[in-house]
């Protein structure tokens, strides 16, 4: 009945048809799309509120509106990125058999999700002294990674929680390593994934062997 009455509007002369409003949530993707688009192209410093009106087709109001500031955007981003890596790696592991099939498993994920939507975001995670907000959401992205392989290398092995965070952030930084190189092009999925996993294990059984020396 709705689509009867604006097609009969529409023929009406002179008759003027309201466009439909964009709602908030799907606007908010959008605007967050094409701030991943000025990323990608140009760079952090082409990362400002008013290109971003004027790439999502808005005015500046209404990305303050979204966003508040420049920040605001910038943190909004990277939440929006780990929401959406945490997702893909879940779905991932969702039936490993064993620590060493959720490793690989979740590896891959990472690492493909970084190389869909990298070019982007690692303008952000790159660049240094950026506001307090920014780096908060940054560290709290890190250590909540941090804290699951923690956890995981604990369950698995029984190690110490000292020996695991050690190992969990060198997980966390072998992997942003890796995912620089698959983003530009000089390592294959697979074969990082493979890296990765054997220096894991390596790194996991020599930490475990070592401790049980010491005991």
């Amino acid at each position: 009945m709705e689509q009867l009455r604006q097609r009969s509007a529409e023929r009406q002369p002179g008759r003027r048809v309201r466009a439909r409003r964009t709602p908030p949530a799907q606007r908010r993707h959008l605007l967050l799309d094409a701030a991943e688009q000025l990323l990608a192209d140009g760079g952090f410093d082409a990362l400002r509120m008013e290109a971003l009106a004027q790439a999502g087709g808005v005015t500046r109001p209404v990305v303050y509106d979204q966003f508040t500031d420049r920040d605001g955007l910038v943190v909004a981003l990277l939440e929006r990125h780990a929401e959406r890596v945490r997702a893909h790696v879940a779905a991932a592991v969702v039936h490993a058999e064993s620590f060493e099939d959720e490793l690989r498993q979740s590896t891959y994920a990472y690492l493909e999700a970084a190389r869909r939507h990298g070019s982007a975001m690692r303008a952000l995670v790159s660049v240094q002294h950026l506001s307090p907000a920014i780096e908060a959401a940054r560290r709290n992205n890190w250590d909540a990674a941090a804290a699951h392989w923690s956890r995981r290398y604990r369950n698995h092995t029984g190690i110490t929680q000292r020996d695991a965070t050690a190992l969990a952030t060198a997980h966390l930084a072998a992997l942003a390593a890796l995912a620089g190189l698959c983003i530009e092009g000089r390592l294959g999925l697979a074969r990082a994934t493979d890296l990765h996993v054997i220096s894991s294990l390596a790194a996991l059984g020599a930490v475990s062997h070592l401790g049980k020396k010491t005991q």
